[in-house]
């Protein structure tokens, strides 16, 4: 499986990569009418659908490998005075918990890696999703003048690498009806079709693309914390009331916020927590985990740690966590 390559946005000039591409229309009105709120931007590049999509009303995150086309997102959220989730991140391993989102658009993105990548790819596309999220992407076609005629390095029967332009080194999956059916037989396809244009923005040459609209066949399911609500745990407090984030100095800790020792989170660090009940900076903790906040576009989870026999409210955890956990899109429970 080749490494995945982020595009070379800092050359890219096309004022195209600025604008919606059409569909994002369709599929604004579409999923809005359906109750669909969760939205990943799979391959956001320098930000055109995430901004589009945000201004609909979806909860957006955006995730995409390229470094320079997160941060040129970030700056257009601040000029728009908006504030969304936005990952630097692989698609093939997308940081997020199982049945994240509602729906996901991916425009001329998942293409750009090989054969084993692409079914990589797919499964994650497939975890994050809830039962019934739906997906509107496309992928390279056989018929396209760069696969017919094997422009650039071939790497696998499908698969063809680039040389020279802002794609230079990028791999390109391409497929046919059968190999988009195959990809998607854990998806209910609602929407296949084969579509060519001329003089794409990158290549004065015919361009073909599979398009799909499909929904994620799995069952319903709830992260079972009935193995951490109850337990009591021990460990420091990293972060005092009224320290400041190491990276986001807007932040001020108006709780203690800490890790509970030997017990390691998804994200290989160990299980941070919030410590409710105890309203002075504090160094340690012992103390009873009452609730776990899961973060729905992250991979790990906060739990609401408080004193033995503290009695806490939903509303109040809501409104001690809000300082941070505005940041992401999760739920409580208790």
């Amino acid at each position: 499986m080749v490494v995945s390559k982020a595009w070379d946005w800092e050359n890219i000039k096309s004022e195209s990569w600025l604008k919606p591409s059409e569909e994002s229309f369709y599929y604004a009105a579409k999923w809005h009418s359906e109750g669909r709120r969760r939205l990943l931007d799979l391959g956001c590049g320098l930000g055109r659908h995430s901004i589009f999509f945000d201004s609909q009303g979806f909860s957006v995150t955006a995730i995409d490998l390229s470094e320079y086309g997160v941060e040129n997102l970030r700056r257009w959220q601040k000029k728009n005075g908006v504030d969304f989730r936005t990952v630097v991140g692989d698609m093939k391993k997308l940081p997020f918990a199982d049945n994240a989102f509602d729906c996901i658009y991916s425009y001329h993105v998942l293409s750009h890696t090989d054969t084993e990548g692409i079914k990589q790819v797919m499964n994650e596309v497939h975890r994050v999703l809830r039962p019934g999220g739906e997906i509107y992407f496309d992928l390279c076609s056989k018929k396209a003048w760069h696969y017919e005629k094997t422009v650039g390095d071939k790497i696998d029967e499908n698969t063809i690498r680039f040389v020279g332009g802002p794609e230079d080194g990028i791999p390109h999956f391409f497929t046919d009806e059968a190999g988009m059916r195959g990809l998607l037989m854990d998806f209910d396809i609602n929407v296949l079709r084969h579509v060519e244009t001329y003089k794409t923005p990158l290549y004065n040459a015919t361009g073909a693309h599979w398009f799909a609209e499909a929904d994620a066949v799995k069952d319903a399911a709830k992260p079972d914390y009935s193995g951490i609500i109850g337990r009591t745990v021990s460990g420091r407090i990293d972060r005092p009331i009224g320290s400041v984030h190491p990276r986001c100095p807007q932040i001020t800790y108006p709780v203690n916020y800490g890790y509970v020792e030997g017990v390691f989170a998804a994200d290989n660090s160990e299980q941070d927590i919030y410590l409710l009940g105890e309203d002075k900076p504090v160094e340690s903790f012992t103390g009873r985990v009452i609730a776990v906040w899961h973060r729905y576009n992250d991979i790990e989870d906060k739990w609401i740690v408080a004193p033995e026999g503290a009695v806490i409210s939903d509303k109040e955890i809501a409104e001690k966590t809000a300082f941070q956990e505005k940041y992401f899109d999760g739920e409580l429970f208790r």
